[in-house]
């Protein structure tokens, strides 16, 4: 902001897309005291998102945590509607609509014909590029990424994804706007996965490669439970949903190349459309129990190592210590966490902190995954990943051990005795 000036609130407000994401973050701006306006072309979303806004405000209703007056004021700052009117006066709109970069330019498209230059056009987008999502609207200087976290009422991060053009003032608001809704905002550069997805990535994928080489993958959730993540990597997948995840496994490779090789285990899944808790079959079977609550069951047998079984090795990992599984993916991570602060996508460690608890849940006790890899000690670490990248689950797939080669930012700091977060 110029001359130091503090960003000011945002009063009025629009989303464009009515499904659980858009819903959510409509419900939260309204509930936040922002006049919003919700957009879908489906009716029946729009109707949807009303009645959860509606279950939401009257749950804090009963419990005395909001005013009634304030509760009905809430309910009344959410308007719906099919059509694309009434977002001339809005200081922001957010799209979360499909994750194709077409749709999402044809939306800001339509909406920079409509709304006052200065307006912030924000995407919700997790995988792509706000620069491609910008690219020939006028004023691209307003264009940021805003990616909330599903469930968006109980997710405390907000990454805000700055593209080559955008402001500092916009920078500025969409910060605000974000602490305002009662979220921890970490800004982060224009790259593929932003910081958390991109962080995500080899964690998951590197669950998978363990399966195909002969772990449970309940033996798995069971040690990252213990280390004191809310859940395991499985059950995190089926929680994402199959397909997102795919998705997101294949841009993450298209950016970064072969440590991000995607496993093949989880296509027969989404080929058959079991892809998690949302269909009620992932990698668990998921039951119905009581209000219609799901459980986690047991491994849905169309999950199989495939292919991955019949290969040299494939049987390396079947009897791994729980220790072992941590390292697996807990390194797998730091080793993209150091080269995501060798390029700068984060301020720095303490933002990676923020964004490795309150993104992904990453144990709120150990500090953050930067000052766990500091207690470790920056060469324990390096020491460790290069045995990681010897072992032989590691070595015997496709794209051996490049997912464990330390990077500069860890190489440089062992040899001269500092640590990671330095």
């Amino acid at each position: 902001m110029p001359n130091g000036e503090k960003a000011g609130p945002i009063a009025r407000g629009a989303v464009i897309g009515g499904g659980v994401m858009g819903g959510g973050i409509a419900g939260l701006m309204a509930e936040r005291g922002i006049a919003t306006r919700l957009r879908d072309l489906s009716q029946a979303a729009l109707d949807t998102a009303q009645l959860e806004h509606r279950k939401s405000v009257d749950k804090k209703r009963k419990r005395r945590r909001l005013k009634p007056h304030l509760a009905d004021a809430a309910i009344d700052r959410l308007e719906v509607t099919t059509e694309a009117v009434g977002f001339e006066r809005c200081e922001i709109v957010i799209e979360a609509v499909a994750e194709v970069l077409e749709i999402k330019r044809s939306v800001f498209g339509e909406l920079a014909e409509r709304m006052a230059p200065d307006a912030i056009l924000a995407t919700n987008t997790s995988s792509l590029s706000v620069a491609e999502i910008a690219e020939g609207l006028p004023n691209p200087e307003r264009v940021i990424g805003l990616h909330f976290f599903n469930p968006v009422p109980k997710m405390p991060l907000v990454e805000i994804v700055r593209g080559p053009a955008t402001s500092d003032e916009v920078v500025a608001r969409t910060a605000r706007l974000a602490i305002d809704l009662g979220k921890t905002p970490v800004v982060t550069t224009d790259v593929a996965g932003f910081l958390v997805n991109r962080l995500l990535g080899p964690y998951l994928d590197e669950a998978l490669r363990m399966f195909e080489n002969g772990a449970d993958p309940a033996a798995i959730d069971r040690a990252m439970l213990e280390f004191g993540m809310p859940m395991g990597p499985f059950a995190l997948l089926d929680e994402v949903g199959l397909d997102i995840a795919a998705h997101a496994a294949a841009s993450l490779h298209r950016a970064y190349g072969e440590r991000m090789t995607p496993s093949a285990s989880l296509a027969p899944l989404v080929e058959a459309g079991e892809v998690g808790k949302k269909s009620e079959r992932g990698i668990f079977l998921w039951e119905k129990v009581k209000k219609g609550r799901l459980t986690q069951g047991s491994r849905n047998p169309r999950l199989s190592r495939g292919a991955a079984g019949m290969r040299e090795g494939a049987r390396a990992d079947s009897h791994l210590e729980a220790d072992e599984i941590v390292d697996r993916l807990i390194l797998a991570m730091a080793g993209e966490a150091a080269r995501a602060l060798e390029e700068g996508v984060v301020a720095g460690a303490g933002e990676l902190d923020l964004a490795t608890v309150f993104g992904m849940g990453f144990p709120p006790f150990r500090g953050g995954l930067a000052r766990y890899l500091d207690a470790r000690g920056i060469s324990t670490v390096e020491k460790r990943m290069r045995e990681l990248a010897e072992s032989p689950g590691v070595v015997a797939r496709s794209f051996g051990p490049a997912r464990y080669e330390p990077a500069d930012w860890i190489t440089t700091r062992a040899s001269e005795g500092r640590s990671f977060s330095s």
